[in-house]
This record gives structure tokens, sequence and C-alpha cells, in this order.
């Protein structure tokens, strides 16, 4: 999510000094592997992959043939290919135009694009596949490194928006991910960025796109891309990192509530959000809402695409082919699918088909479903109470081993995106609700995406503390409390 997305109509509002680097000596890749086989031969092992990776690129988004139910298999690399390596002075280009304040990088990397075996979150786990990128860096932080899992912020549902792909057609949200990806491997880290499941071989039957904020099946695809980065590099120590923007800080929270249940490639050793969209999930239906709608005309505001995904990439998923189409009025359907698979952020074609988005949906959903999702209470309808379980449960609690995992949460005050009294309920339910074991550092001067570019060393460091044995980075010089606003109910903050 990037521009100003849900702001206030009376009391409801939706989503309206860095510390210096590790001691450890990075280590160059080339250097050479000790006699004995210890700790440097581990580090020198990064220079090589389990894998030949001599597939084309493009096959990375192909058919990836069949995929029979197999837990063992989760994290099984499909297909990789070799790309180019990035220098440190690219990427240090890029993270300085986009506003990073840290110190310079201190590593290049080598770049992979696989396709590696996951599960949707629908009830059978169908089997799956997830395209994503790994960074491998030439000078690691240290011999021994944890697998970083990078979760990607919004960028819309069809093929072309998947993030690996960096189409240059949407450089403004491009952007965001290289603020968040480079500083991870240019300061010494090995890191996947996953697409999620949905978006390699999108539109094949049985494949629905990638379900929105749905919590098992972003969090199924961010824990397997640890297991794949651990397949492809099996040097790496066995820890995992997760690291998210926005949506992305979504999907990392969503994988730490999962991961007891589900499995992951080692333990959580920490997760860095960054403005993670951890609001309630009701926000989408109560846009629908008409006095609350329309505010946030098609044209202006994000949020309508936004409920548009989510209920559309959600119903295919679990409701099955044709679900999501069905969600939507007779003249409106062939628009919305169109928009789906074919639109990305920032996208205005929806506002030429109606106004509001509750003008997009079946009137029947509508009224069912939008003032439950907006005000709470009781559900007249089977399908407003499955809708409201949905809501629910796409904001999984933290409890057991997640509420105890260290958790670092970054936040610009200017944030447009989720406003300070959004963000406080994000808060409110993790440090309140779950007892969480959080970390703030609150920037008073920093954007939804400022606060990528200005906290990006900050976090390096902070995984370092969680995985290598370096000290903790200086407090920032902010904490939540510098979030005077309450939170913005309704709707409530379940």
């Amino acid at each position: 999510m990037r521009t100003t997305v849900l702001l206030s109509v009376a009391a409801f509002a939706l989503v309206g000094a860095a510390a210096s680097c590790s001691e450890q000596t990075p280590r160059p890749l080339d250097a050479e592997p000790s006699a004995d086989g210890g700790p440097d031969a581990a580090a020198a092992d990064l220079s090589v992959p389990s894998s030949p990776c001599a597939d084309p690129s493009d096959s990375v988004y192909g058919d990836p043939g069949p995929l029979a139910p197999d837990a063992a298999a989760r994290g099984a690399i499909v297909k990789c290919a070799k790309e180019a390596d990035l220098s440190k002075e690219a990427m240090q280009a890029k993270v300085t135009e986009l506003g990073a304040t840290g110190k310079p990088l201190t590593s290049g990397a080598r770049v992979y694009r696989i396709a590696y075996r996951t599960e949707r979150g629908d009830a059978a786990g169908t089997p799956s596949v997830s395209s994503a990128l790994v960074y491998i860096p030439d000078t690691p932080r240290a011999e021994k490194l944890p697998v970083v899992v990078a979760a990607r912020g919004s960028r819309g549902q069809a093929a072309r928006c998947a993030v690996t792909k960096f189409d240059a057609a949407l450089e403004g949200i491009n952007g965001d991910a290289w603020r968040m990806v480079y500083p991870l491997v240019g300061y010494g880290y090995a890191v996947i960025l996953p697409d999620l499941a949905g978006y390699a071989n999108f539109g094949a039957a049985g494949n629905p796109p990638s379900a929105y904020a749905q919590a098992s099946d972003v969090a199924r695809s961010t824990l397997d891309g640890g297991r794949a980065l651990k397949q492809l590099f099996p040097a790496l120590d066995d820890k995992v990192v997760l690291v998210g923007h926005s949506q992305g800080g979504h999907s990392a929270l969503s994988a730490l509530a999962l991961a007891e249940s589900y499995g992951t490639a080692a333990p959580i050793a920490g997760v860095a959000v960054y403005a993670p969209l951890w609001l309630s999930q009701r926000s989408w239906g109560a846009v629908l809402y008409p006095p609350v709608g329309r505010d946030f005309p098609l044209a202006e505001s994000s949020v309508g695409s936004i409920s548009v995904w989510y209920h559309y990439t959600q119903a295919e998923l679990l409701d099955g082919p044709g679900a999501g189409r069905k969600l939507f009025a007779a003249d409106k359907q062939d628009a919305v699918e169109a928009f789906v698979k074919n639109e990305c952020w920032g996208s205005t074609e929806l506002a030429k088909s109606a106004a509001l988005a509750s003008d997009l949906f079946d009137p029947t959903f509508v009224s069912e479903i939008s003032l439950p999702a907006a005000a709470g209470g009781e559900c007249s309808a089977e399908i407003c109470q499955r809708w409201v379980d949905r809501y629910i449960a796409d904001r999984p609690h933290l409890t057991g081993a997640a509420a105890t995992t260290p958790v670092l949460l970054t936040y610009g005050l200017k944030d447009t995106t989720i406003p300070p009294n959004r963000m406080k309920c994000a808060l409110d339910r993790l440090l309140t609700d779950d007892k969480a074991n959080v970390t703030t550092c609150i920037d008073a001067e920093e954007t939804h995406g400022g606060i990528v570019s200005a906290r990006g060393e900050y976090v390096a460091d902070w995984i370092a503390s969680v995985t290598l044995g370096a000290a903790a980075p200086a407090a920032c010089a902010a904490d939540a409390t510098a979030i005077a606003d309450e939170c913005a109910t309704p709707p409530p903050n379940d």
C-alpha cells in the first residue's frame, strides 16, 4: 500500500539516528576455504548452489508440471536460472536515489531466479509453486548467515505485477522492493524475495491468483521461501528472519503466527516489519458500507481496488473457480475480472466502470456484508458470517513461540498510507492483546516508503543482533508512545 488509503468519516478510519553496522568483518566469497573444512569452508559454499541453475529465466513462470501433495517437498527447487550479478555500486546508486541514509553498502550480489514448491491456503493445501529472486552476497556479513525472507508490499495480483519481474512500467512501485532488499543483501545477508503462489503459471487450471492478505496463503509461500533458500544454499545457518513492508508486513506476521503449525526451514529468530498492514481485514468489507465508501471514490483512492483484490482472490481460492466473479454485479463482472488479471497498483481502470467500490459488487452481497464488517454485530445470512470469519482469520493472533519471537516494528509518523491512528490499532493488537515481544522504532519525519530507506541499515544491524551475536543497535529516539492517536474504530480492532 502506498498512496493515501483511508482517512476518516467522523470517527471511521480504515487505512488511511541509525546505529552502526555489526563489527563482524565481511568476508569475500572467493576467499580460500580453510583446510579443515571449518566455518570458512561453509562460507565458501555460498558460491555453489545445490541446483545447476541452468534453466531459462522464463521457465520459472511456466507450467511446473504435475505436483503431487507432499509436505516433505515444501521448498523444493523446481526451476533455477542464473541472472546477472549486481555490483554494490549499482545497488548503492539505487538506494541512494530512493533516499537511503545509512552507511555505504559492503557487498554486491549474485542473483538467481527460481520456482519452488509450496502449498495454497485452501483447506486442501493444494500443491503449488512460487517464483522468487535469490540474492547471495559476494561479501558475506559473517561466516554463517541466517536465511532472510523479504516479503514485498502491495503490487496487484496480475502476472505482470510479480515483484521478481520488476516490470519497467511499474517503476513507481518497484522502488519499495529495492529499498527493502538491496540493503539486506548489500549489508551481507542471503535473501529470498518471493512473489507468492499464484503468480507463476498464472491463470492455469487449479492455480487461482495469489489471495490478497489471506493469511494462510501468503504465510505458506513465505515460510516455504525460507525452505527454498536453505535448500539452494545448505551452508546457510539454521535460523530464519522474516522482513516485510506494508502488505509484506502482513505476510511476515502471518507467517510468524502460522509457523508453529505449518513448519519452517528452521526456528524463526526474528521478524522485522516496516509499517505493516496488520489491520482488521474487516476494512475491505467496511468500505462497501455507503456512508464510508463515498469518501473513497475509485478514481482517487486505492481502497476500492484493495477491496476488489481481497474479495475476488479469496473467493477464487476458497470457493472455487468463478466464485470471484459471482461476488460482483452482473454488468461489472467482466471489468472486475479484467482488472484483477491485468492491472497493478495505481491503476484507475475500475473508475471507468463505477464511482465507488460498492457499485461494483452484487447489491445483495453489499447489503449483507457491509454493515457487519464496519460495525460488528450479528450477521443475518450465511454469506456474511463466512466473510466475517475470513476477515478475523486473516489477522491471526501471535501465540506460543510466535509471541516470544523478537519483532522489530519501524514506522514513520508522516505515513499517509497507514496513518498513525490505524498503526495504533496494529500496535494495540501486538502489544496489548498478544503481548508480543515487539520493539518499536518510530521516526517523526518519515513516510510509508521513506521509513524503509531511513531504517535499512538499522534493520540489518538488528538482524545481526538476533542471529549473529552482535550487540543490539541503539534504541531509536522514539518508540510506540510517540503515536498519540487512539486506535480508529470502527471497524472493530479484531
